[in-house]
C-alpha cells in the first residue's frame, strides 16, 4: 500500500493574496524568473510616467522636462556690477552700479506710527537733513561734530574731499549716489548736489540772553513768518549784518531744511532765542533798554530816515501789518513816501532795508 497523501489546497483570500512576505522567506526559481522576464515592461511604464509628470509640471519645479513652455515667464537677465574708483585728495571715492536704473521706490511720509521704536522717534526729534551746496560747506565749516550723514553726487564729490576725510577719520558714513536717488533722499530737485544729516541746534531761551549785559545790539523777532524762503532771506541778511540773535516763537520753521537752504549759510551765526509769547518778549526787551521798530504803509507815520537811533534796537517783522500792536515808547516807521502801491516790501526785503539803515 502505497504512503502518498494528497495535498490539500486552500483557495486564496485577498487578504491572503497580498499579504507581505516576511524577511526570511524565498522567492520561488519560477516567481523570480516571471520577475526579471517582466522587469524591462515595467521600466517602460514608470519611465512613461515619469514623463508625463515633468510634462505637467509648473514652471517653477527645480526638475526640467527638457523642453521650453511658451508661457513661462522670461528670466531676468544677469549683470554684472561695475566698480568705479576716483581719487579725490586722500580720498578715494568707490561708485558702484549694476547698469541698471531701478525702479524709484514710493518716499514714505508722514507722521510716525504709535508702534515706532523710541529711538526712530527721538532720532527724528533731534535730527534734521540739510541741502544745498553753501548750507551744507558752512555748516562743515563751522559745526562738523553735529553731522550724522552725507550723500553727494559725484560732480559735488571732488569738492568734499576734506569733509569726507573728516568723516572717515571719525568713522562717520557718507555716499555718493546719482542725482535722482539724491532727489529722494532730500525730497527736492534743489538740493545743491549734496545733502547731510544732522543734529538739530537747540534755541536759546531769551531771558538768559537777556542776563548778559550789552551797550549795543541789534536783534530782530518773527511775529508770525511762517514762509521758509522769507525766513531763509531773513536769516541771510541778518547774517550779513551781523546781527546775532532772532528771536521766535516757533523755532522748529527757522531750523527747516528750506529755510537754510535760502541762507545760503547764514543760519549757522544768527543764534536762535526762543519765546512761548511775543508780547511777553517785547516786554522783557523794553524793561532791557531796547528800542521797539514796527513798520508800516501808512504815509502819517514817522519816515525812517528820521528815525533817531538808540544804542539797542529790536526789529518787530511780519508777514502782515502788525503796527497797531505797538505801546508808548515804540516806533512806527514807513520805508518810503513814494509808494503807490497797498502794500509795502516783502518781509525779507523789508528786514534788508531795515538792517542797512541801521548800520549805517
Amino acid at each position: 500500500m502505497s504512503n502518498f497523501q494528497k495535498p490539500k489546497f486552500q483557495a486564496a483570500t485577498g487578504e491572503q493574496r497580498f499579504k507581505e512576505r516576511s524577511v526570511g522567506e524565498r522567492r520561488s526559481p519560477r516567481s523570480s524568473a516571471r520577475m526579471t522576464e517582466n522587469q524591462p515592461n515595467r521600466r517602460r511604464e514608470n519611465t512613461d510616467f515619469d514623463q508625463k509628470l515633468d510634462k505637467n509640471r509648473p514652471h517653477f519645479s527645480p526638475k526640467s522636462s527638457g523642453k521650453r513652455d511658451e508661457n513661462r515667464a522670461p528670466r531676468t537677465p544677469e549683470f554684472s556690477l561695475q566698480v568705479t574708483e576716483t581719487q579725490l585728495g586722500k580720498v578715494k571715492v568707490v561708485t558702484k552700479s549694476t547698469g541698471v536704473s531701478a525702479q524709484p521706490k514710493e518716499k514714505k511720509t508722514g507722521p510716525l506710527s504709535p508702534r515706532a521704536p523710541e529711538k526712530i522717534k527721538k532720532n527724528r526729534a533731534e535730527e534734521m537733513k540739510v541741502f544745498g551746496e553753501n548750507a551744507c560747506f558752512t555748516l562743515f565749516a563751522q559745526r562738523p561734530e553735529s553731522i550724522v550723514r552725507v550723500w553727494t553726487t559725484v560732480e559735488t564729490a571732488h569738492k568734499t574731499g576734506e569733509m569726507f576725510s573728516y568723516l572717515a577719520a571719525n568713522k562717520k558714513v557718507y555716499h555718493v549716489v546719482e542725482r535722482d536717488e539724491l532727489e529722494r533722499v532730500s525730497g527736492t530737485e534743489h538740493h545743491g548736489g549734496i545733502c547731510m544729516l544732522v543734529k538739530k541746534r537747540h534755541p536759546f531761551t531769551l531771558k538768559g540772553y537777556l542776563d548778559i549785559t550789552r551797550r549795543q545790539d541789534v536783534v530782530v523777532l518773527l511775529d508770525n513768518v511762517r514762509n521758509p524762503q522769507n525766513i531763509g532771506g531773513i536769516l541771510r541778511t541778518c547774517a550779513v549784518y551781523g546781527v546775532k540773535a532772532l528771536i521766535t516763537a516757533e523755532p522748529e520753521l527757522i531750523q527747516s531744511a528750506n529755510a537754510m537752504r535760502v541762507a545760503e549759510g547764514g543760519a549757522e551765526f544768527v543764534n536762535i532765542l526762543q519765546t512761548n509769547d511775543t508780547e511777553q518778549a517785547l516786554s522783557q526787551l523794553r524793561q532791557a533798554g531796547y528800542q521797539v521798530i514796527y513798520t508800516s504803509t501808512d504815509k502819517r507815520t514817522k519816515s525812517l530816515n528820521k528815525l533817531l537811533w538808540t544804542e539797542k534796537t529790536v526789529f518787530v517783522l511780519s508777514e502782515s501789518d502788525v503796527s497797531g500792536f505797538a505801546q508808548n515808547g515804540d516806533e512806527v516807521v514807513n520805508l518810503s513816501i513814494a509808494n503807490p502801491l497797498k502794500t509795502g516790501l516783502n518781509v525779507a526785503v523789508t528786514a534788508g532795508v531795515l538792517l542797512a539803515s541801521r548800520a549805517k
